[in-house]
């Protein structure tokens, strides 16, 4: 049997949560010193679709009522104990610090979306506006529709920027970190997750019920949670292809058995040689430089702080643990 991973705790002793996970199947921990990671037996050909997803999060809510975890992403999946066990030993550090970070904190979503009625707010405060209507009735000169439009759109934009302005500055004050969603609609303000010490949850709560009052008939507020810190315990579990591997590896002139120090070194003698700078007349150079830091980039990511083996069957059997950058 394959194993779900759920989420990180922090601790020195194994722990069973019952029988809540895929299939009704038990949750229980696997563990690395005093890293837990939070699992259950799933077959490895398991499909993972919504209700599973539902079930991933309902697993992590209550982790999170006793333990400050690392939610892993939907559908992680290890092929067993001893794979998990090497994800805690390679990533303890960031684990760690990670977990420091969300300790005893919780996770907020928030989606506020304008009121349909705000456009008509905007077209009737606004005298310009009201002006470039009344032209617009009046004769079908295209450069007038479009000066309104542009009107419209200035004043959406700046309502905007002020609602959003209080908005954020309210409730930034009572979170620890705020990390806005992109992509978002057109009728959307703002949708975001605060990070929120547990002791303020209801503060952050009351808050929010301020502005609904404050922006009742303008806004409309959506708020979700409390979650396991979703936004904000960015890392991810994986493993390099050895192709690439390989050819970083021979980019940089280097043995199967490497060590930072020696990937550094390698680097700094072929930037050396190799920089656009001293080869101003050979357009080729910059592409040649790319190739050589991004060896070095790929080459660190895999072996950290470790001496590591680049062999094929080394690098195909071990797992990356790092911190997604968006």
């Amino acid at each position: 049997m394959a194993k779900y991973i759920y989420g990180i705790i922090n601790s020195d002793s194994k722990k069973n949560f019952g029988n809540i996970g895929m299939d009704n199947s038990e949750t229980y921990s696997v563990q690395f010193e005093d890293m837990c990671a939070i699992v259950s037996d799933v077959f490895e050909d398991c499909k993972i679709g919504i209700e599973e997803a539902k079930i991933h999060d309902k697993v992590l809510r209550k982790i999170m009522d006793l333990y400050s975890v690392i939610p892993m992403g939907f559908g992680s999946v290890a092929k067993d104990d001893a794979e998990i066990k090497n994800i805690l030993k390679r990533g303890k550090m960031k684990l760690k610090k990670t977990l420091e970070k969300v300790d005893n904190k919780l996770q907020i979503d928030i989606k506020i979306s304008w009121d349909k009625t705000i456009l008509v707010t905007i077209l009737n405060e606004n005298s310009k506006i009201q002006e470039l209507i009344n032209a617009a009735k009046e004769n079908t000169d295209q450069s007038t529709r479009i000066e309104l439009g542009r009107k419209v759109k200035s004043a959406h934009d700046e309502k905007k920027a002020k609602y959003l302005a209080h908005i954020e500055n309210s409730l930034k004050s009572f979170s620890l970190d705020f990390e806005e969603n992109k992509n978002v609609d057109q009728d959307t303000l703002l949708s975001a997750a605060f990070l929120i010490d547990k002791n303020r949850e209801q503060e952050f709560y009351n808050k929010l019920n301020d502005l609904e009052k404050i922006y009742d008939g303008k806004l409309k507020f959506l708020s979700v949670g409390p979650l396991p810190a979703y936004n904000f315990t960015k890392i991810i579990v994986g493993k390099i292809d050895f192709e690439a591997l390989e050819t970083a590896r021979r980019t940089l002139g280097l043995s199967q058995e490497v060590s930072i120090s020696e990937i550094n070194s390698a680097y700094s003698s072929l930037a050396r040689k190799y920089h656009p700078d001293l080869h101003p007349n050979d357009p080729s150079s910059e592409k040649k430089f790319k190739k050589i830091m991004e060896a070095k980039s790929l080459l660190e990511r895999y072996c950290e702080h470790y001496l590591c083996s680049l062999e094929k069957t080394k690098v195909e059997e071990n797992i990356i643990v790092e911190e997604r950058t968006s």
